[in-house]
């Protein structure tokens, strides 16, 4: 009798995906379609410069990650450590730009969703 192992079917996280594509990737800011832009951040709080086809690969990623968790009509932050989207932080408040105060503007008011490897 053959047995089924669980492990041999996990599904790779959004983090892991992303990173096949952009490895010094750590937080991913996806902004609404309509604006039509991504932003890729490193750990030291650069942006990285990427071309636009993987900008919109990455957007995809967490959009389809994250699905109806989310209103999409206004900009999140996806952070790839813990896996966890965040509401982007208003251009007025700190963490809108990430290096402001060093955390990327994570809080946990702005939390949406913690993702779990299943998408």
């Amino acid at each position: 009798m053959l047995q089924n192992s669980p492990s041999g079917f996990r599904r790779r996280t959004i983090g892991a995906e992303i990173r096949e594509i952009a490895p010094m990737a750590v937080l991913v800011r996806v902004y609404p379609a309509r604006r039509s832009v991504t932003h890729l951040f490193e750990s030291d709080f650069s942006r990285m410069l990427i071309d636009r086809r993987t900008e919109e690969e990455v957007a995809r990623m967490v959009r389809r990650g994250f699905g109806k968790a989310a209103d999409w009509r206004r900009a999140h932050d996806f952070y790839l450590p813990t896996e966890t989207l965040y509401l982007t932080p208003e251009p007025y408040q700190n963490g809108f730009v990430p290096e402001d105060d060093q955390s990327f503007g994570l809080s946990l008011s702005r939390r949406i969703a913690i993702g779990d490897g299943d998408h």
